[in-house]
């Protein structure tokens, strides 16, 4: 299961998103609104997961966290890719 924290108009969620599309994980992805108007970036829950309040964030089956765009989508070809 993953979850990964960010609006669907976000181009850099959208990245995250086609990778896991790409490696047929889509259907085990659970998106949730933050930022723009959907808020939530300056709470202290999400902070712990991204010290720097941005968009997107992605927690693979619980582990921790991960932010930045590339750095997830480095993680999940490393992880989940041929």
């Amino acid at each position: 299961m993953f979850e990964v924290w960010g609006r669907a108009t976000s181009s850099n969620v959208q990245m995250v998103m086609w990778t896991l599309g790409e490696l047929g994980l889509d259907d085990r992805a659970t998106r949730y609104d933050r930022g723009h108007a959907f808020g939530g970036l300056d709470t202290p829950e999400y902070r712990a997961m991204n010290p720097n309040g941005r968009v997107p964030v992605l927690r693979d089956q619980g582990g921790p966290a991960l932010w930045e765009s590339g750095a997830v989508t480095r993680y999940l070809a490393a992880r989940y890719g041929d």
